[in-house]
């Protein structure tokens, strides 16, 4: 299953309606300079006016491995990836032409952000409730979880590895979330599977093989527990139906009637659960 059907509008080429009602907007670019700007390895980023008025920051990331300038739009903005030889002026003519899908990807998230409340920096969610984190320097690694705080506390041995940490911290409760709650879903629907697996899968919340083995996000354990039965019960039921077919999405309804509320979860929240 995709990061269940979460819309991320790609960049097309303007039709030719689009740019006849665009071609009346007035685009200005400014260039501007900021030293020490977070997560931004270059000291450029930009700025965009929209047709409907608003102003888009578009940071600037210079990568080694980049061969060519694309856009990266997310919860938290846009970010322009270019090669660190790029030239100031092909990148303007490049977001320019791009104007009508950063309308359209700036309106899709604005609304998503009125849904979710968008990604808080210094946070991250488990079993649908967002925590704040904290980084504490220790020779055990560990992490505490306070849910009158609303806190994760992890204990890192290097601090540059706080991320793997987060990482593996997740892999870990979403393997005993899995273990717990798959054999009794799989053994109340008369299904058996083969092996099960946690992955750091960047385009899936779990899948099923032809084999029976089962892979599941490591992320999933942020996901509220009726999302992550949600889940299971999607792949489980690939073990009678491979396809999205009618009758797959009849099964799913009949082991889980709420699984539109539960694919909305998915489809609102995807973007924002990451790791620091």
């Amino acid at each position: 299953m995709k990061l269940e059907d979460v819309f991320r509008p790609k960049p097309t080429a303007d039709s030719a309606r689009e740019g006849a009602s665009q071609s009346c907007a007035q685009v200005h670019f400014a260039i501007k300079f900021f030293r020490g700007l977070p997560g931004v390895n270059s000291s450029l980023a930009l700025s965009m006016q929209l047709a409907n008025g608003k102003m888009l920051q578009i940071a600037i990331r210079t990568s080694p491995r980049a061969r060519r300038l694309r856009l990266v739009s997310g919860i938290a903005g846009v970010e322009a990836v270019v090669p660190i030889d790029f030239s100031a002026q092909a990148l303007s003519d490049f977001v320019t032409s791009k104007r009508s899908w950063l309308l359209k990807t700036s309106r899709y998230y604005d609304r998503l952000r009125e849904r979710c409340g968008g990604h808080e920096p210094g946070t991250i969610y488990y079993l649908g409730n967002r925590y704040r984190i904290k980084m504490v320097k220790d020779r055990q690694p560990a992490a505490t979880v306070s849910d009158a705080l609303k806190i994760i506390t992890f204990h890192v041995d290097d601090l540059r590895k706080s991320k793997h940490q987060q990482q593996e911290w997740y892999r870990h409760q979403t393997a005993r979330i899995i273990g717990e709650r798959l054999p009794a879903l799989a053994s109340s629907l008369g299904l058996r599977y083969n092996k099960v697996s946690i992955k750091n899968q960047k385009s899936r919340w779990g899948s099923c093989s032809r084999k029976g083995n089962l892979n599941f996000n490591l992320l999933l354990a942020a996901a509220p527990i009726e999302v992550v039965d949600y889940v299971i019960i999607h792949e489980l039921m690939h073990l009678i139906e491979l396809d999205h077919s009618r009758r797959f999405w009849e099964l799913v309804r009949n082991a889980d009637p709420d699984y539109k509320l539960h694919r909305e979860w998915l489809s609102s929240y995807a973007p924002i659960i990451r790791i620091e």
